[in-house]
């Protein structure tokens, strides 16, 4: 572990108490796949600092009525069942939305969160789905190699909240160790 627990709240102006309870949890679940190393690191807490503000894994904003908007039959998310919408909306440290990501990263961590989608917000559950997204769309290369756009765009699918992203980044990245 690269990071401490005091550097990451202070840096994200998180709650100290969420960042001591979850951040081990996070990177137990980052070395578990093999992935562990100060980039990726970075990376795990610009993300989690971007998608929410309380280091701790949390449920989408909205109400019945936006998830159905949003997501009721949307076949790219594999919702094809009245009540999909809401009941896999996006919840975790990075959050993951549909009846398809639902059953792929509860296959993975080996949770039944199509069963029980709430099990997504269990931090150690959310910690390994952040690992596996992370393994499966190889964003640890793309940190190692400092191409932080990259990143992002792999985590969020575009630069939606690249600003907060790049400014914990920037605060981060000063303290990684040169790689040379």
């Amino acid at each position: 572990m690269y990071f401490s627990a005091d550097v990451i709240a202070a840096t994200l102006h998180a709650p100290a108490a969420n960042v001591g309870r979850h951040w081990p949890l996070v990177v137990e679940a980052l070395d578990g796949l093999r992935i562990l190393d100060p980039a990726t690191e970075a990376a795990a807490i610009a993300t989690i600092g971007t998608e929410g503000y309380t280091f701790a894994p949390e449920r989408e904003a909205g109400t019945e009525g936006y998830f159905r908007r949003m997501y009721e039959f949307k076949r790219s998310l594999g919702n094809t069942e009245p009540g999909d919408g809401a009941r896999f909306c996006g919840r975790g440290f990075l959050p993951i939305r549909g009846r398809s990501q639902y059953a792929q990263f509860g296959k993975l961590i080996g949770v039944d969160l199509v069963e029980h989608p709430e099990l997504a917000l269990e931090p150690a559950h959310a910690a390994k789905i952040l690992a596996y997204a992370f393994m499966l769309k190889e964003v640890p290369k793309a940190a190692q190699a400092d191409d932080w756009v990259k990143v992002r765009r792999l985590v969020a699918g575009n630069l939606e909240g690249w600003k907060r992203f790049s400014a914990i980044l920037g605060s981060l990245l000063r303290d990684l160790p040169d790689p040379a």
